[in-house]
């Protein structure tokens, strides 16, 4: 997926080097040179092509942290749309709630677009720098932006911008194609290529209350040109990610430099052939080839240079696995201050001692950034339901009725620990939960941990049994 964005992103960038986009749109869209570059950084981290990624690799904590919002989000929510002519594409998007989660937490939002293709309801997700906001209503509704699509037809390449503007009481959608010639872009009709041939130039949703376009996207304000273009949960943490992934290389590295080693002069692997040369004198030798794992494990050297004159010498480091992990942690626990979103959600509990008021502090930090992608869902949603029901009338498909039930499934008490650890004392009361799992959850150790710190059930001796 952002493989595809990322290749994308490195095409329209030297066409946003060379033209604005008000020439190719005729609006001016809110997109700074400064904004697109990070947009441009953070799609390029999401697929592991970040520019230091060529001497780093990931370590994986933009995974960590997009997998591990997933999986609340995906786990709570709960969808009941009773109009039949909107549930099928409904509970497709939500299926699919795992990308507006990623795109909203690594790129900083996307753009649904909900349409009609295919005699039914579909709809596009269109990640951030795929699409380019020219104007916000006061509230923040996006009302006027530009989608823009790399397409391929045979060796012609072009680019297809689809301007959207909603004026309060219609939509307007407006769509031009450009064929790119030596880095050059040249306007062409839309019938120039075979993917757009069928396309209406331009068209207009009359009577709408709202626009036929919805943006999913961080709540965070913009700190890098502060205009109302949403900016990814991990804007401010790049140099701290790229920290993390030269740290993980440099562990790696040194893992690899320290594998057992023995260098052994070459003549211990000379076989004499028993005659000597008739030119010189010298005995003949042949030097026995090493194959399979020793040759992993054996240098040749012309001796070692040591004043022994030794002829084998053993390799074996002591490695600095406990520093190099500590400062890898000491990383991963900055990027989960400077993201707010708690201890423990890239870094390993196990490696610091945390009371559990700290560490119920860590967990509470994380639901708050979670709640917030939920509110957006959930707000979200309903206005997709409304413009798919507004599509479903026009189309004849079933009535104009957007009503839809959205239910997080979130048991109140992982937003309140206080009641959280008194129904875990019922629990653990009624003999329905062990003691050892209260100290997983609520100390965050791991469950040998738990085991071990929790007190022994005293034993009594029975009076009336046989042996007392």
């Amino acid at each position: 997926m952002f493989e595809k964005i990322r290749g994308f992103f490195m095409n329209l960038l030297g066409f946003f080097r060379t033209y604005k986009m008000d020439e190719l749109t005729g609006v001016h869209t809110n997109i700074s040179k400064q904004m697109y570059d990070k947009i441009d950084l953070w799609a390029r981290m999401a697929s592991g092509d970040a520019p230091w990624n060529c001497e780093a690799k990931p370590c994986g904590v933009l995974d960590q942290i997009a997998g591990r919002l997933n999986m609340f989000v995906s786990r709570e929510i709960g969808l009941e749309v009773p109009n039949e002519a909107i549930r099928p594409v409904m509970e497709h998007l939500n299926h699919n709630v795992d990308v507006l989660v990623e795109y909203i937490a690594l790129l900083g939002g996307c753009l649904v677009r909900p349409l009609y293709a295919n005699s039914k309801l579909q709809y596009e997700a269109v990640p951030l720098g795929h699409y380019l906001p020219f104007r916000y209503d006061f509230d923040g509704t996006l009302t006027g932006a530009v989608v823009l699509k790399n397409i391929i037809d045979g060796e012609k390449h072009y680019i297809l911008t689809e301007t959207h503007d909603f004026d309060g009481t219609s939509h307007f959608v407006r769509c031009k194609l450009y064929r790119e010639e030596n880095n050059l872009l040249h306007e062409v009709s839309l019938e120039s290529c075979n993917q757009t041939k069928d396309l209406t130039p331009e068209y207009v949703w009359k009577n709408c209350k709202r626009p036929m376009i919805v943006e999913f996207r961080n709540r965070a304000v913009n700190k890098v040109d502060g205009s109302r273009v949403p900016v990814a949960m991990i804007c401010g943490a790049e140099d701290l990610i790229e920290k993390a992934d030269r740290q993980f290389e440099r562990m790696d590295w040194e893992q690899r430099g320290g594998e057992k080693r023995i260098f052994a002069d070459r003549d211990m692997f000379a076989r004499r052939r028993g005659f000597y040369d008739n030119k010189d004198g010298v005995v003949q030798a042949e030097v026995t080839p090493i194959t399979g794992d020793l040759n992993r494990l054996i240098v040749k050297i012309d001796g070692d240079g040591s004043a022994q004159g030794e002829k084998i010498h053993e390799y074996s480091p002591e490695l600095r696995t406990t520093q190099q992990n500590e400062y890898l942690q000491q990383i991963f626990r900055r990027i989960e201050l400077t993201m707010n979103i708690g201890k423990g959600s890239v870094s390993d509990l196990e490696s610091v001692q945390q009371t559990a008021t700290q560490y119920s502090g860590g967990r509470q930090e994380l639901y708050a950034i979670i709640d917030k992608i939920e509110d957006e869902i959930t707000e979200k949603y309903t206005r997709c339901a409304e413009i798919f029901a507004y599509i479903a009338a026009a189309w004849g498909l079933g009535a104009n009725n957007p009503e839809i039930y959205i239910k997080w499934n979130d048991d109140q008490t992982r937003k309140d620990i206080e009641k959280a650890k008194q129904l875990a004392l019922q629990e653990i009361n009624a003999g329905v939960k062990n003691k050892w799992e209260y100290r997983r959850d609520f100390y965050g150790e791991d469950e040998n941990t738990a085991k071990t710190n929790t007190p022994a059930e005293p034993v009594y001796d029975n009076p009336f049994s046989l042996g007392a």
